[in-house]
């Protein structure tokens, strides 16, 4: 039974990650990129790992994939909001709202 959870994980995980790779190619504008790539391989990621952990069973292997799905949950979303920061910096693309971001980094720009 843990075999068939485990498997069921990993197929959803890899689904996650595949559609997320879909969400990068067809999505139009920069911001909606970055989030179909931050947010789907973050939750396929922990879903893979946790299939392998009920998987392989062992606590070294648990251990390596707690590690795994930790650095991922930490750097998936530093490393869009980086990108996202250089994109807003460099190109200024049209926003649908409000733009909260402007006036902190004109200041910063004219320093």
């Amino acid at each position: 039974m843990m075999d068939l959870v485990a498997h069921v994980l990993i197929v959803v995980g890899a689904l996650f990650m595949v559609l997320a790779g879909v969400g990068v190619v067809r999505f139009g504008d920069v911001y909606s990129r970055m989030h179909a790539a931050a947010k789907g391989p973050a939750l396929g990621v922990v879903l893979v790992g946790a299939g392998a952990a009920l998987s392989i069973r062992t606590v070294q292997a648990t251990v390596v994939v707690i590690l795994v799905i930790v650095l991922q949950l930490i750097g998936g979303p530093v490393g869009t909001h980086l990108l996202g920061r250089s994109v807003y910096r460099r190109i200024r693309p049209p926003l649908m709202g409000a733009d909260e971001l402007g006036p902190v980094v004109d200041a910063e720009e004219s320093d």
